[in-house]
């Protein structure tokens, strides 16, 4: 009985379907790391810290990305793609209720760390599953789909917070409401997506969590400029994420939330634009166009 409606669930998605809903999950949760962009200075306001502070409120993300990424990013290769991702959205969960019921800065610590560790989990099964999915085992057409949706719940994050920060009731609160009924909407949607990963061969108790690390030497020297090209962009973007509400704020005395969420909006949504225009180039055309107009932006 219990094989009969796994069976059925696995089977009531279309592939297209499936590749939305996963897709979906990691465009809310990388919504999830943007939707307090623009409220910070609300924050900054109503506990007292500094702009020092608020930065570090902001890379506290990476310690929990960094932490499931090393030791979790192989998990769903040994249990499967579904569990992963269902508790990746538990522990998005919780981080959004951390964010709505904060009291002083240090649940914005917490929330953050969570949030990252939750995103860097959900995010490497997720990838893994599109490429799965995908019909015609495209992996270039998988990345595209991912990175796409990675930038785009990055975009709608702040324009979302912004908008209900400045004209709705309750800004501290209300936008954590709606990425939690999000979350658990599209909680829905992933226990009804059919799992690709055959019978997990460890219980969750044997799992291994080693992390492995390292480069073949034989692209060693190939694997260099890529990853430097993207530390220096990502590194600009987030600076510019974490800040422009800020900057707005403090140099154009522009106090407006929903003006600052969707300056950073517009940041996200032309890095979808451009992932998707570009598709066709050569990778290293588009690395060399990507620094220097990224030295250029920062010049500025």
């Amino acid at each position: 009985m219990a094989m009969t409606a796994r069976l059925a669930r696995d089977h009531s998605f279309t592939k297209a379907a499936a590749v939305a809903s996963v897709g979906a999950m990691i465009a809310l949760m990388f919504m999830g790391s943007t939707l307090l962009t623009p409220l910070y200075s609300i924050y900054r306001d109503a506990f007292g810290f500094s702009q020092v502070v608020l930065t570090l409120i902001y890379s506290a993300y990476v310690i929990g990305n960094l932490a499931a990424l090393l030791f979790f990013g192989r998990v769903s290769d040994q249990i499967g793609r579904r569990p992963v991702t269902l508790i990746s959205i538990a522990l998005a969960i919780v981080a959004t209720l951390l964010f709505l019921l904060a009291t002083a800065t240090a649940w914005l610590f917490a929330a953050r760390i969570l949030s990252g560790f939750a995103i860097g989990l959900g995010s490497g099964a997720g990838a893994a599953w599109i490429a799965e999915l995908d019909p015609r085992h495209d992996r270039g057409r998988a990345a595209l789909q991912t990175t796409s949706a990675n930038f785009a719940g990055l975009a709608v994050g702040p324009l979302v917070s912004g908008l209900l920060a400045q004209y709705a009731p309750w800004p501290l609160r209300l936008p954590y409401a709606v990425q939690l009924a999000a979350l658990l909407l599209v909680g829905i949607f992933i226990w009804a997506t059919p799992e690709t990963v055959g019978a997990p061969q460890q219980q969750l108790a044997e799992v291994r969590l080693r992390p492995r690390l390292g480069v073949p030497r034989a692209i060693l020297d190939k694997f260099m400029a890529p990853a430097i090209t993207v530390f220096g962009t990502m590194a600009l973007i987030g600076f510019y994420a974490a800040l422009l509400p800020s900057l707005l704020a403090e140099r154009l005395h522009q106090t407006n939330h929903a003006v600052g969420g969707t300056v950073v909006f517009w940041l996200f949504a032309v890095a979808v634009a451009g992932v998707i225009l570009t598709r066709r180039l050569q990778s290293r055309t588009a690395m060399l166009a990507s620094r220097s107009h990224g030295a250029a932006a920062a010049n500025r």
